[in-house]
């Protein structure tokens, strides 16, 4: 059983000394993002790649304590790896979500392990990225559900500030998220 506090106080822990940094990173990665949502082609076609880059950014922050902003455009390194992991997580969890919102959600969350997979091995395809983590995400999507509702009081205030908290929650939940992959996969964070 996974232990959600205790991964939520160790992503507190890891980014202790650089929430600056991580807010920095974060704004860069909403920016674009939002940029890129201006027309729904560019954010499919940069989705896979900003959230890879972002992922490993954070990882960097939470591992050697050292901002890298560099690490934010690595996913375009994988381009068609993360464009494709991208485009199939976007498209599957639009059509659950179309279906009566439940299976989007249970689909988000079969494959939210995706990126970081992708991050720890630098040879696996986007598709088979997609795979494991669903195959990761068997019999834990309710664990990783739960974990999220505990961001929700942080999601109000970060929507309380029209959405300036968010540059500080975002890197928190993705660290978090990062511990609880971590501790599926490898059993420790």
């Amino acid at each position: 059983m996974i232990d959600n506090i205790s991964l939520m106080h160790r992503a507190k822990a890891q980014l202790a000394d650089n929430w600056m940094n991580a807010a920095i990173g974060t704004l860069i990665y909403l920016v674009i993002m939002g940029a890129a949502s201006c027309t729904y082609i560019g954010e499919l076609v940069l989705f896979g790649s900003l959230s890879f880059g972002y992922f490993l950014f954070i990882g960097c922050l939470v591992d050697t304590k050292a901002m890298n902003l560099n690490l934010l455009f690595k996913g375009f390194d994988r381009f068609v790896e993360t464009l494709i992991a991208g485009l199939l997580y976007s498209v599957a969890v639009s059509i659950g979500t179309a279906l009566l919102i439940v299976p989007g959600i249970i689909i988000g969350l079969g494959f939210s392990m995706t990126f970081f997979i992708m991050a720890d091995d630098p040879n696996i395809s986007g598709i088979d990225a997609l795979k494991m983590s669903w195959n990761l995400m068997n019999g834990q999507k309710m664990n990783l559900f739960c974990l999220y509702l505990r961001f929700i009081g942080w999601m109000i205030l970060a929507i309380i500030t029209c959405g300036i908290g968010y540059l500080w929650l975002a890197p928190y939940m993705t660290a978090t998220t990062l511990n609880f992959y971590r501790q599926l996969r490898y059993g420790t964070c």
